[in-house]
């Protein structure tokens, strides 16, 4: 999936997230796959889940940094979420191992390697319910808290919330809305100035396409099109192709 890192900012500090990371460090606690509960202090078992959750955040946050730094150099890299986590892990793993043979005084039989295999596969299975369950749910609250934006045509504002796409023909722009149409006489690209990448995408010289309303990329006759929530099905300018994968990739977290 594509997001930016204020996203996952807003998304990592809303309630429901903060529920779902509370249940991880009550599992973790109860269940103690490290075994370490028998080498240290109750009260070291208590804090030291909550720490580690920190402490991974915090490491994640910047690695999540540094891929967005690649990727502004390299717009076509991928990279593989489990990789971002393994590289967040190890230290986490390697400073909490560390701190529990410290507090049980060299008792604590230390085994990072194996450690590691385990927190890894566990953080990925908690990783895959949480960007496919928690966080699409609460991007789309955030996003419909976001104060409205508009676009102004004719001296009317049209909320873009509800604007679903907009052809153009010849010198008017025909307004598709969620519950009607509306004509004006204008330039798309005065309209499509007005909004932003995460707003929709203008995959032809006469069409602009809201970001909700685009379903699946399609090819016909070797060209290729979005269809729409609606059933339209937009064309994509062979001039334009690049950039509306790119587009796609970003912003619909679907692979072409």
């Amino acid at each position: 999936m594509a997001f930016d890192t204020a996203l996952f900012t807003h998304v990592l500090f809303h309630k429901r997230t903060m529920v779902f990371m509370a249940l991880c460090v009550v599992t973790f606690f109860a269940a103690d796959p490290s075994g370490a509960r028998s080498y240290v202090p109750m009260w070291f078992s208590v804090i030291i889940w909550p720490i580690a959750l920190v402490l991974y955040l915090c490491l994640y946050h910047a690695v999540l940094l540094g891929a967005a730094a690649l990727v502004r150099s390299l717009p076509r890299l991928r990279i593989p979420s489990p990789l971002l986590s393994l590289i967040a892990l190890c230290p986490t793993v390697a400073l909490c191992e560390t701190a529990a043979d410290i507090a049980s005084n060299g008792n604590y039989p230390q085994d990072v390697l194996s450690q590691l295999n385990f927190y890894f596969l566990a953080v990925q299975g908690l990783e895959t319910v949480f960007f496919k369950f928690i966080m699409p749910g609460v991007r789309a609250e955030i996003k419909t808290a976001t104060v409205a934006r508009h676009l102004v045509v004719g001296g009317e504002k049209i909320d873009l919330r509800d604007l679903h796409h907009i052809e153009a023909r010849e010198h008017h722009v025909h307004l598709t809305l969620t519950d009607t149409r509306k004509l004006f006489r204008a330039r798309l690209s005065d309209l499509v100035a007005q909004t932003q990448p995460e707003d929709g995408i203008q995959p032809h010289r006469s069409w602009w396409v809201a970001r909700d309303q685009v379903v699946t990329p399609e090819r016909s006759n070797g060209r290729m099109t979005l269809r729409l929530r609606d059933d339209t099905v937009v064309p994509v300018a062979r001039t334009r192709l690049g950039d509306v994968q790119d587009w796609i990739s970003r912003h619909l977290d679907q692979p072409m």
